[in-house]
């Protein structure tokens, strides 16, 4: 039986599950993660290898991901699905997935003409809770997206972000948006898939979105420890309702409930629903929609995506038509020619978490290429120091 140590770790290695000695050369994007009876750490995401499991490993410098050359030729043709990835992967017998990935990414560049920025998590499998917070939006994620940002060459004034995630953190989405927002002053969310929550607020403040047919937003209620504000909200003030009609057999039922609901947990319920709105509106109005925020197509749009009696759940998704019908600025892949390779991007960073450990990837073609991993340690066994 073996203890999952879950970290935030920066990640300098190869898209597999890699040991902490560096090698330069290619890999194999296809080897299994590595077996729980092993401890890795997360490294780096081009040009390393896995050492031999139980080498002492010397920790040298991992070559920029420009000046590593590729063990085969990359295709001529990008393979766009998941399954046609994962067989032209198989047939290599020693590639760095980086590098096609580097690869799609320069070439949706060339169709746009304007840098890529990409912020991806796991998205799926997420049955581990304390796994899935570290795929969500949080304080690490401003230093990820500051270093994607900031290698853009000065000369470029717009941007294209390139966003997978099922949310997080309000007040780190903020942070996020201030950064890109203050370098630049065209901005596209393209959403090949998940962009939910926090990451759909986060799409407010583009001056468009460009959905994939698979690309879906989500509703922006916010929750405490995964409950729904609107819940804890609605559920207090129905019992309160019922508890003023004098109704005995409802205070046998909900009086001790009440009483477990400290009133400092209702105002945090109440200011966590007026940040999210908050939010929105702001961004909306001032990057979409370019209006006054009082203007009645933000009310419409925050609205439909605020009120938890729309969607029923907060997981319900939003299909970039709906989108569209509500108010948003959306744009589909194929009308700027780049349907099929943002598929393929999306499904290669799907083949990279489903082979690696990996949950979580910042990547550009200017230099940027670490993540987020998890590192499997022996019971009773402590892992290394960050």
């Amino acid at each position: 039986m073996v203890q999952r140590s879950l970290r935030r770790m920066p990640c300098y290695g190869s898209m597999v599950g890699c040991s902490t000695s560096l090698e330069e050369k290619s890999i194999s994007p296809l080897r299994s993660p590595t077996p729980p009876t092993s401890r890795t750490t997360r490294c780096r995401t081009g040009g390393t290898a896995l050492a031999k499991k139980g080498s002492k490993s010397s920790r040298q410098r991992t070559p920029h991901p420009a000046r590593v050359q590729p063990s085969l030729a990359l295709p001529a043709e990008i393979p766009v699905t998941y399954a046609a990835l994962d067989e032209w992967f198989a047939r290599q017998r020693a590639f760095n997935p980086w590098l096609l990935r580097r690869e799609t990414i320069r070439r949706i560049e060339s169709v746009t003409g304007r840098p890529l920025v990409c912020y991806v998590a796991k998205t799926s499998n997420l049955h581990n809770r304390p796994v899935a917070s570290l795929t969500s939006i949080d304080d690490q994620d401003i230093r990820g997206f500051n270093d994607l940002i900031s290698t853009v060459p000065q000369s470029y004034s717009s941007c294209d972000v390139f966003v997978v995630s099922n949310g997080g953190r309000p007040e780190t989405t903020e942070r996020i948006v201030q950064l890109i927002r203050r370098r630049f002053e065209s901005v596209r969310f393209i959403v090949p898939s998940n962009a939910f929550s926090a990451a759909t607020m986060m799409t407010f403040s583009g001056d468009e979105i460009v959905m994939a047919p698979m690309g879906s937003l989500g509703p922006i209620d916010p929750q405490i420890d995964g409950v729904p504000v609107a819940a804890i909200l609605g559920g207090f003030l129905d019992a309160q309702e019922r508890l003023a009609k004098g109704d005995i057999k409802s205070l046998r039922a909900y009086g001790p409930l009440i009483n477990k609901l400290d009133l400092h947990l209702l105002e945090m319920c109440r200011m966590a629903n007026e940040l999210s709105r908050e939010l929105a509106e702001s961004w909306i109005s001032e990057y979409m929609l370019k209006c006054k925020r009082d203007d009645p197509r933000v009310r419409e749009v925050v609205e439909f995506f605020a009120s938890a009696e729309n969607h029923k759940t907060h997981g319900r998704s939003v299909s970039r038509e709906k989108a569209q019908s509500v108010g948003l600025v959306v744009k589909c892949t194929e009308e700027y020619g780049i349907n099929e390779l943002v598929q393929s991007l999306f499904n290669q960073y799907e083949v990279a978490f489903d082979k690696s450990n990996f949950v979580k990837l910042y990547e550009n073609v200017y230099g940027v290429n670490w993540g987020t991993g998890l590192q499997i340690v022996q019971p009773n066994q402590a892992p290394p120091s960050s």
